[in-house]
């Protein structure tokens, strides 16, 4: 069993890039301390805990001979515990992390690059926003890293590429279309204050303060791009037309692109392209 814990710290140190004396330095013992263990030493239990974290691995970890779990599985064990606020708190310093680690630099395997601040702690600088961005043949990510409001959009690259996935450029283009309107946004953002629950049409019109024709008219598009669905209430004076809203999840990252596309007081807090074929 100790042979089995020495060589797991042992397995791990080197998979992270760390020197004995770097393991050791982290965990506050000596560079002798850490040989001692690889070599069928015996760690004090209390040491456990700060070993595991400084290798970035399960106590458990350090009793299997191979690992027995998935990256994945530890991740979703990890954020089962913290719960949905912290785990949302959580992911985007992971996501960083994974990007740094994508961009192949030593950097990456040290912790965060320039200031050292981690993102939820970085606020905004005189009207300035913080974005990391990284593109290769593989994929990319888009995150911004603002304390206030963060994101995270990540994309591997589709195996035929992104043109066929964005093929049907009429559909795009109606899409867009729509959301020029005049008075469609502010239909949206009316719609969803609402708790996805049917709102009459004359409460629409009447809440952004336009005519029921125009209205119904703008609804309409927007049940053609998926974004409302008409909902036909019968009632005693006749039928009446009601609508919810679709796709939630759509929306927002939607409007946070269109934001982004428009921000001129940008810094970039890790950038990496790293591209060598066209987008499209």
């Amino acid at each position: 069993m100790l042979q089995m814990i020495g060589d797991q710290i042992k397995k791990h140190r080197k998979k992270r890039g760390m020197t004995q004396e770097e393991l050791g330095d982290m965990i506050g013992v000596t560079t002798q301390a850490v040989s001692k263990w690889e070599r069928g030493g015996s760690p004090d239990v209390e040491l456990l805990p700060k070993i595991a974290g400084a290798l970035g691995i399960t106590i458990n970890m350090l009793y299997e001979q191979e690992q027995i779990r998935s990256l994945e599985d530890a991740l979703i064990d990890e954020i089962v515990e913290m719960g949905s606020k912290e785990g949302f708190n959580r992911l985007l310093p992971f996501v960083w992390k994974t990007m740094m680690g994508l961009s192949g630099l030593d950097t990456a395997k040290k912790g965060f690059a320039d200031d050292g601040r981690a993102p939820g702690e970085l606020r905004e600088k005189n009207g300035y926003h913080y974005y990391a961005r990284a593109s290769f043949d593989d994929g990319m990510i888009n995150a911004k890293m603002d304390s206030d409001f963060r994101y995270c959009f990540f994309m591997p690259e589709p195996e035929n590429g992104y043109a066929a996935y964005f093929a049907d450029q009429e559909e795009l283009s109606e899409t867009f279309s729509v959301l020029a309107e005049k008075d469609v946004l502010k239909i949206l953002f009316y719609m969803y204050t609402r708790i996805n629950l049917p709102v009459a049409l004359s409460q629409i019109a009447a809440n952004v303060g336009l005519d029921v024709a125009r209205t119904e008219e703008l609804m309409d598009a927007l049940c053609r791009i998926n974004l409302a669905c008409c909902m036909p209430i019968e009632t005693e004076n006749g039928q009446m037309k009601a609508y919810t809203y679709y796709n939630e999840t759509v929306v927002l990252p939607m409007l946070c692109s269109a934001r982004e596309v428009r921000d001129r007081k940008v810094i970039h807090w890790g950038v990496w392209f790293d591209r060598n074929v066209p987008l499209f």
